[in-house]
């Protein structure tokens, strides 16, 4: 048990020395240090991919999202405050920029669906639908309440704590694990639902389309 002190000690030391570190590039990126911002945010990139590739259901609107989330994150960097999470900061803003361009993605298939066109090539979101068991999570994520899709994937995709999602949608630690158990809850629910009717397929299928 002794041997615990020194190991929790350096943690501590590491963790302070990471924030310094943050709170420093911080305050180049907003002197107009365009390598202190790359330095920043590289590594955020991949999750950034991740949830946004999750929560727009398609690659090309996943890189749009994270290039448009990037340039919002350099726009807003003066209201992160250190000391908070700033992974919690860039994965908010890039599952809400998902979200919207997969609505604008939407609206635009339906809008050129209505007029027949063989012709017409697949769009990314008609190109994702052909995997159906991402599509299916899609769709089960797509009926959930704005705040509880953002919660799910934040907590899901991006590996935050409820501290971390909480002051990442603007709400309390306690309501931050109300919103993600409720949302857990509901995701399960719809994707349940979607299985039993679904056409029939190897065995076992069911247990993976489970989050």
């Amino acid at each position: 048990m002794v041997r615990l002190f020194p190991v929790s000690s350096r943690l501590v030391a590491n963790a302070d020395a990471d924030a310094t570190r943050e709170a420093q590039l911080v305050r180049k990126a907003l002197d107009g240090d365009g390598a202190a911002f790359a330095t920043l945010v590289e590594p955020h990139l991949g999750l950034l991919y991740r949830i946004a590739g999750r929560a727009a259901g398609s690659a090309v609107i996943a890189e749009d999202a994270v290039q448009e989330a990037l340039e919002i994150v350099h726009r807003r960097l003066g209201r992160y405050e250190p000391g908070t999470s700033f992974k919690a900061f860039v994965a908010a803003i890039a599952v809400k920029r998902a979200r919207t361009l997969l609505r604008s993605e939407l609206r635009r298939s339906r809008r050129e669906s209505a007029t027949p066109d063989d012709a017409r090539p697949a769009t990314p979101a008609e190109l994702f639908a052909a995997e159906e068991t991402a599509s299916r999570i899609r769709a089960a994520l797509g009926t959930l309440p704005e705040k509880r899709q953002r919660v799910v994937l934040l907590r899901l995709d991006a590996g935050l704590g409820y501290a971390e999602i909480a002051a990442a949608v603007g709400t309390t630690e306690g309501s931050a694990r109300v919103l993600v158990h409720h949302a857990l809850r509901d995701l399960s629910e719809k994707l349940e639902d979607l299985v039993e009717r679904a056409p029939a397929r190897s065995s076992g299928e069911p247990e993976r389309t489970k989050p």
